[in-house]
C-alpha cells in the first residue's frame, strides 16, 4: 500500500460486504456531511458535518480487502465530494489494490470538473462509474438500479463496467445481534404512496 495519508473520512456508515450497492460483492462507505439537502432525500441523517466515525482511507481499504469476494468499493453520502482530499486518497488506494470504484454524487460531472480542484480531479480519475445528479423528488423513478430519480446519470468513466453490470435494484435487510434493523440498497421498499 502507498504511504499513509494524513486525512480522514467522516463516515456515516461502513459496510464491509454488500451485494446491493453496485456490481458484484462490494464494500460500501456512506460519508457524513451534505450541504445539498435534496427534498425527499433517502438519508437525511447524513447531512450533518459533525464528526461521526473517522476512518483513514488506508483503514477503509484494509477492511474492504478482508473478504476476498469484494471486487470493489461504492461511495455514497452525504455528499462524497464535500470531502475531496480523503475521497481522492480512498479512491486512489482502491485502484492501487485493484478494486473497482462506484461513486454517487448530487453534483453533475460538469459541476465537479468546473470546480477545478485537484483532489476532485484525482477522485474522478480513479472512479470507474460516477452516478451523478441530485435526487429530484418531482422526478422520482425506481425503474433503474441504484437511483431514485430520472435525472440521475450513470457515467462510465472507464471501460470496467457497462450498464449491463447494473442489472436490478436490490435491498438488503440486516438484523444486528442487539435487534437493530439496517437497510441498504435502492427500490420501492414499502410500496408506492
Amino acid at each position: 500500500m502507498a504511504e499513509a495519508s494524513t486525512c480522514s473520512l467522516n463516515v456515516h456508515r461502513f459496510l464491509p460486504l454488500t451485494h446491493a450497492e453496485g456490481p458484484g460483492w462490494r464494500s460500501c462507505v456512506w460519508l457524513q456531511g451534505c450541504s445539498r439537502h435534496c427534498e425527499g432525500c433517502f438519508s437525511p441523517k447524513t447531512w450533518s458535518h459533525e464528526p461521526r466515525q473517522m476512518m483513514s482511507p488506508e483503514e477503509t481499504i484494509t477492511q474492504s480487502l478482508k473478504d476476498k469476494r469484494v471486487e470493489g468499493i461504492t461511495i455514497l453520502g452525504g455528499e462524497p465530494f464535500e470531502q475531496p482530499e480523503p475521497l481522492a486518497a480512498l479512491l486512489s488506494l482502491a485502484w492501487e489494490n485493484h478494486l473497482s470504484t462506484v461513486v454517487f454524487t448530487g453534483f453533475t460531472h460538469e459541476q465537479l470538473v468546473a470546480k477545478e480542484i485537484s483532489a476532485i480531479d484525482t477522485a474522478l480519475r480513479h472512479t470507474d462509474v460516477l452516478i451523478d445528479g441530485p435526487y429530484l423528488q418531482a422526478q422520482r423513478d425506481f425503474s433503474r438500479p441504484l437511483v431514485g430519480s430520472a435525472n440521475q446519470r450513470f457515467l462510465f468513466l472507464t471501460d470496467r463496467y457497462t450498464m449491463r453490470d447494473f442489472s436490478s435494484n436490490r435491498i438488503e435487510i440486516r438484523i444486528g445481534k442487539d435487534g437493530t434493523i439496517a437497510l441498504n440498497g435502492m427500490g420501492e421498499m414499502f410500496g408506492k404512496n
